[in-house]
């Protein structure tokens, strides 16, 4: 299947509603629509060790871009958001 990421994430593919815990320290969960899978990229440092790469880059609904690992990130079933 050319829509399903390396890692078999299931339902989290570009295009995708998703809740994504975003923030740091002070963390919360909100909702947004997967941009695109980074999974060849993730956890490459690129030079610059203070700023690895994150596997999904989702647009939140307030309109912000945020960059979150696996952890991070969950479906959200249809209806709920």
């Amino acid at each position: 299947m050319a829509d399903t990421p390396k890692g078999n994430r299931g339902p989290i593919v570009p295009g995708a509603r998703v809740r994504v815990r975003a923030g740091g320290a002070r963390s919360a969960r909100v909702l947004g629509v997967v941009v695109d899978d980074y999974d060849a990229e993730a956890g490459v440092s690129a030079g610059h060790e203070w700023a690895p790469v994150r596997r999904w880059a989702v647009a939140t609904d307030d309109g912000t871009l945020v960059f979150v690992d696996d952890g991070a990130i969950e479906p959200v079933t249809p209806g709920e958001g």
